[in-house]
């Protein structure tokens, strides 16, 4: 029996075979571009299907500055999707930790910035991923990045990134200095200090050890002048629990399930 082209369930059959068979491996359907709204954010690492369906109700999800609470709403590749005011990458997110070199500079300033640290990592990315936080070109150490918005903000926020930095100074330190930077000194209209300070074995006077939290190198080196020190080199060797173990100077390398993990419960 020859099936009739015009027949209504014939068509249908074909139709719905056609929409199975163009749906991409990411979930997007070939034919319009979209794909559903809890699926997307699962994609993006953000939550399980089942949790975004809980966000969404929450009204936690926009999409294009709207506020969207429609189960199996369904995202259109070129939309910007919002989770708890941080925006949505479309691809599970990065997460990168280079050691940066002396001469290579972080900054959010816009431009074409001559040596910047994205130069030591463009190589082995396919998108453009930032950095949290400045560095300038004397400094070296950790330095992390992430395209993950939610960490970006979390990290920029809190209070409790803990960090060593391993410092020169331009002349001795005492006893009496160090005291005066775990008390605290006024920099930027804040009173900032340092967690804990000791002298280096093996190194001379005007080298030291220094833990801190969530404290950044342009504010080391000016808590550092409130106290007549001045800071010649500084190195950041830990920062939120990585370490530089098994990682050279001006290379990086991805986290870790479990680093980012832990990255994700720094309060």
């Amino acid at each position: 029996m020859i099936l009739n082209m015009f027949n209504p369930l014939t068509n249908s059959i074909i139709m719905k075979s056609k929409q199975l068979s163009s749906y991409s491996k990411t979930g997007y359907s070939e034919v319009d571009k979209t794909i559903r709204l809890n699926k997307f954010l699962s994609n993006a690492g953000i939550c399980s299907r089942r949790e975004a369906d809980e966000f969404i109700k929450m009204g936690l999800v926009q999409i294009n500055g709207k506020i969207i609470t429609e189960m199996g709403y369904q995202v259109k590749s070129n939309d910007e999707v919002k989770y708890d005011g941080s925006r949505v990458q479309k691809s599970p997110p990065t997460y990168l930790l280079l050691n940066k070199p002396k001469g290579f500079v972080a900054t959010s300033q816009g431009g074409k910035i001559n040596k910047s640290v994205q130069d030591l990592i463009r190589s082995g990315l396919k998108t453009k991923v930032l950095p949290i936080g400045d560095m300038g070109r004397p400094m070296t150490g950790l330095l992390l990045f992430t395209n993950d918005e939610l960490l970006r903000k979390k990290l920029k926020n809190s209070s409790r990134v803990s960090m060593i930095y391993q410092v020169l100074t331009d002349q001795n330190i005492t006893k009496g200095m160090m005291d005066k930077l775990k008390d605290g000194q006024m920099v930027f209209e804040k009173i900032q200090k340092v967690t804990s300070i000791s002298f280096i074995q093996g190194k001379s006077k005007k080298e030291v050890g220094v833990e801190v939290h969530s404290l950044s190198p342009s504010v080391m080196f000016k808590l550092f002048a409130t106290i007549g020190l001045k800071i010649l080199q500084m190195d950041r060797v830990t920062y939120g629990g990585l370490t530089k173990k098994d990682l050279p100077r001006g290379k990086w390398r991805k986290l870790n399930s479990k680093e980012i993990g832990f990255m994700n419960m720094i309060p």
